[in-house]
């Protein structure tokens, strides 16, 4: 049920109220999913926290949240494959080795879309794409019920492609550059905001076939920035129920989209004088203005609660060493409309920083490895994942049985194969 007026939480008052995070207070039973890739014969597997090296020509480059124009040039980046879950089915899949349809059990059907082998160094963890010569899936999946919206390239073009899972063929394929996300059965949307870039919208609603629904303006100042600035923090952009959410990057507030054309405020996050607006973030000298201003770093929501990290100063490597940025870990519960602490300013970051579960038969995780959706929480376990939590600084402070377990999922787990937790 969508709030109105939107929910203020308030993240300003600074008396905290500390409460272990404890997630037998909203999940009763685990279960375990076991996926294998389908072409781990010939070196296909799913990647995590992987790196690699881009090179690209006369081409547009899609970062999920602005298109950026190149005619020759490289960059790194780190990936991650993704995992969409349906009633019926589980898709997976990346843009090197293709996306893949599971059944619910975790039993592969058949491939959606097939990508041509990258050059992949297994030993290193490591691709080289190059993106010229790219044929097959390109990424930006998104998915409701039984329909898919993503992009393929074939023939050197980039193509939108609306695929039905029940009957496993495309409905529509037609060129496209841009990234889209899937409102309905017959609408999409693009995310098109930056904050240094973007003057007028931030949001344009389409129908499938290319028209334009409506034009959401973009509220939010833009500083005039003629130098090398910090990147922008990520904005949340993600489904509850099948209703896209959006929080611009910087902003505020937390919007459901209601197709086409209705953004109804759901939640208010109130930073109060601990916020960070635009030209403070970006201008120059922000190092020193930032130090006691607090910046959303992760939001993950659940029919529940909402578990919320932020951040005191910009998170960055140069940060981190100094041991100058906090990070705050904290959960709204919607029933009782109060914002919890179970952390009061750690060094420690998401990628780090070990979650112990207390559900029967479940395992600790950490919190970059999980997700919520659809009332699941979900932890996704590589081989490699695995290995960093038994190297945990806390693994030897968990029950011995726990540990044994972890160990034995080690190496019962092959590199080619994808261990999913779901509380439910």
């Amino acid at each position: 049920m969508l709030a109105n007026p939107p929910v203020v939480i308030d993240i300003s008052n600074r008396n905290l109220q500390f409460k272990k995070f404890d997630l037998s207070d909203y999940y009763t039973q685990v279960r375990y999913i076991k996926l294998k890739h389908p072409k781990s014969e010939s070196g296909g597997r799913f990647f995590f926290d992987t790196s690699g090296y881009m090179e690209f020509e006369k081409s547009i480059i899609h970062t999920g949240i602005i298109d950026l124009f190149f005619h020759r040039g490289s960059s790194g980046f780190a990936y991650n494959s993704l995992f969409r879950f349906t009633n019926d089915y589980i898709i997976a899949g990346d843009a090197f080795f293709g996306i893949h349809c599971y059944d619910k059990q975790g039993n592969f059907l058949y491939t959606i879309e097939p990508v041509d082998n990258p050059k992949y160094d297994a030993f290193n963890d490591y691709i080289w794409y190059y993106e010229v010569n790219h044929q097959g899936y390109n990424g930006s999946l998104t998915v409701i019920g039984n329909y898919c919206l993503y992009r393929v390239r074939e023939e050197k073009q980039n193509w939108l492609c609306q695929y039905d899972l029940s009957q496993e063929k495309r409905l529509m394929t037609r060129p496209y550059e841009k990234n889209a996300l899937l409102l309905d059965d017959h609408s999409m949307v693009s995310y098109v905001y930056h904050p240094v870039r973007t003057h007028d919208v931030f949001l344009y609603t389409f129908a499938l076939q290319g028209d334009t629904l409506c034009r959401f303006p973009n509220y939010q100042p833009v500083p005039e920035i003629n130098r090398v600035y910090y990147s922008p923090l990520s904005p949340d952009i993600y489904y509850f129920g099948d209703r896209l959410t959006v929080r611009q990057s910087l902003n505020d507030t937390v919007y459901r989209l209601i197709p086409p054309d209705r953004l109804v405020p759901v939640y208010v996050l109130d930073f109060g004088s601990y916020r960070a607006d635009i030209p403070t973030y970006f201008l120059p000298n922000t190092h020193e203005n930032l130090l006691e201003k607090l910046l959303p770093y992760t939001w993950k929501e659940s029919d529940k609660y909402i578990l919320f990290l932020y951040t005191q100063n910009r998170d960055s490597e140069s940060n981190r060493n100094a041991g100058s940025v906090k990070f705050f870990y904290s959960y709204f519960d919607k029933e009782s409309g109060q914002l919890y602490h179970f952390s009061e300013g750690t060094d420690i970051p998401d990628d780090k920083y070990l979650i112990e579960n207390s559900i029967p038969g479940a395992m600790p995780f950490l919190l970059s490895s999980a997700d919520i959706e659809n009332n699941q929480f979900r932890v996704y376990y590589s081989k490699k994942r695995l290995d960093k939590l038994i190297r945990h600084k806390e693994f030897a402070s968990l029950a011995p049985e726990l540990q044994q377990k972890l160990q034995t999922l080690r190496t019962e787990l092959e590199e080619s194969e994808v261990l999913i937790m779901i509380l439910e």
